[in-house]
């Protein structure tokens, strides 16, 4: 390789991008040579869908936030079915909370009666049950609910 020899009396001039990277704002040189172009039409549309689902979203909390008429558990239950099973009948019953509040330890009682007069009694707890959701469980009772009045009725339970 020839090295090109240097003339004594040529000075060397300091250059103005000295030290530095090219790419940097230092240098001036950007490393983009096309001008800057319009955003596209189908960002405009992504980028709006994106917009109208995050206020929508947003509105929909404040409104839930703002408009809450049950701000208490309301918990409404109901027989799915009943089985026969070895020791007995299995009563399935859906709790529905369409209050507004979580509810913790709902004590869900079941009871056949025969005429006024009570036969049997049986008690369920479901440990969480979340605002506008359904929960499962069961009442065991020793005698067939399809031959009495059953009647349910949540008891109580705890605020989470």
């Amino acid at each position: 390789m020839a090295t090109r020899a240097k003339k004594p009396d040529q000075k060397r001039r300091p250059s103005a991008n000295a030290g530095a990277v090219p790419g940097s704002s230092r240098s001036g040189f950007s490393g983009n040579t096309r001008e800057p172009q319009a955003i596209p039409a189908l960002e405009w549309i992504v980028g709006g869908i994106g917009f109208l689902i995050i206020a929508g979203v947003l509105g929909f909390l404040l409104y839930t936030g703002i408009h809450e008429d049950h701000p208490v558990p309301d918990v409404k239950l109901s027989v799915d079915s009943v089985l026969r099973i070895r020791n007995g009948y299995l009563v399935r019953v859906t709790a529905t909370n369409e209050g507004g509040l979580t509810a913790g330890g709902v004590i869900v009682e079941g009871e056949l009666r025969q005429g006024a007069e009570p036969v049997e009694r049986s008690e369920a707890v479901i440990e969480f049950l979340p605002s506008r959701s359904k929960k499962r469980a069961g009442l065991f009772f020793t005698r067939d609910p399809n031959q009495f009045e059953l009647k349910l009725r949540p008891l109580g339970y705890e605020e989470q």
